[in-house]
Parts: C-alpha cells; structure tokens; sequence
C-alpha cells in the first residue's frame, strides 16, 4: 500500500511539474507579444524614432509576431530536445 501511494505522488509531481511548464510557456506566448507591441510602439517607435502612426504600429505588430515565435520556437525546442531521464518501475 505504501509503494502505491508513494509511485501516485511521484506521478503526480510529474505531472505538477509538466503543467507547470506548459503553464510558464503559455504565459511567456501570451505576455511576451503583448510586451513586445506597446514597449516597441511607446518607448521606441513613437518617442525614439518619431514615426508616424500607422508606420509605428505595423513595425510594432511585426516584432510582436517575431516574438511569439521565439515563444514558440522555445516550447517547441523544450518539446523535442530536452528531455528527462526514465524512472525505473519496480
């Protein structure tokens, strides 16, 4: 009985720990864009560059496309390269 509640929570962390990293990379996809749009448009575009409107946010939704694929290219690396050892089931 101990070595079935002991393999359910080893399960369980692993599966805490896999949502949470799905978690975090949902996050960092979702953010990380959003970020991206209004520091370009507000600090860099508009006050640094003083470009017009229109300009400033084609240039600002542009590096917000490019930073959701680096989101998505991280979780997709994370996905098939890096990988966790196998436990052995007694």
């Amino acid at each position: 009985m101990a070595r079935t509640k002991s393999k359910q929570q080893s399960n369980d962390t692993k599966d805490f720990s896999s949502f949470k990293t799905v978690m975090l990379y949902c996050s960092f996809i979702v953010i990380f864009p959003i970020f991206t749009f209004f520091f370009m448009k507000s600090l860099v575009l508009d006050n640094l560059f003083v470009m017009e409107e229109v300009k400033s946010n084609i240039y600002s939704a542009v590096g917000a496309v490019v930073a959701l694929h680096v989101g998505l290219g991280l979780y997709i690396y994370r996905a098939y390269f890096v990988t966790t050892s196998p436990e052995k089931d007694d």
